[in-house]
């Protein structure tokens, strides 16, 4: 079985072009505007979720989308635009609104460090 491409190479290009327009429209569905996502409270349940959501649901439709047309560029442009808008988001979900500093994921309270710890607070509970 060959993986020759059934497109003309111009129309490949347009073809990668639109999956990245499906792509970025995929994200604008499931999460909804980057700034929104910036706006709401730093690794909020919802854009979490949203945001994975997104990821998986682009994944396949440019896995498909390259199946069909049997085209390599489809599959460079649109994961170059899933691996884009991935971090983009996750970037602004990780930001405190109010700090516009990136938080870790437990928040300050999270963060304790290593010349105030204890041996027995860095052995996990069994």
């Amino acid at each position: 079985m060959s993986f020759t491409s059934v497109l003309k190479p111009e129309n490949s290009i347009i073809m990668g072009a639109a999956t990245i327009g499906i792509v970025a429209g995929i994200y604008q569905l499931d999460v909804g505007p980057v700034s929104s996502v910036h706006a709401s409270d730093a690794y909020h349940p919802a854009n979490t979720a949203g945001i994975k959501k997104a990821g998986y649901t682009s994944l396949i439709a440019v896995a498909g989308l390259a199946l069909l047309a049997r085209d390599p560029n489809i599959v460079i442009l649109g994961g170059a635009a899933i691996i884009a808008l991935h971090a983009h988001y996750r970037h602004a979900n990780m930001v405190n609104p109010g700090s516009n500093q990136v938080e870790s994921p437990g928040g300050a309270a999270a963060y304790l460090p290593a010349q105030y710890t204890t041996p027995q607070q860095l052995i996990p509970a069994a």
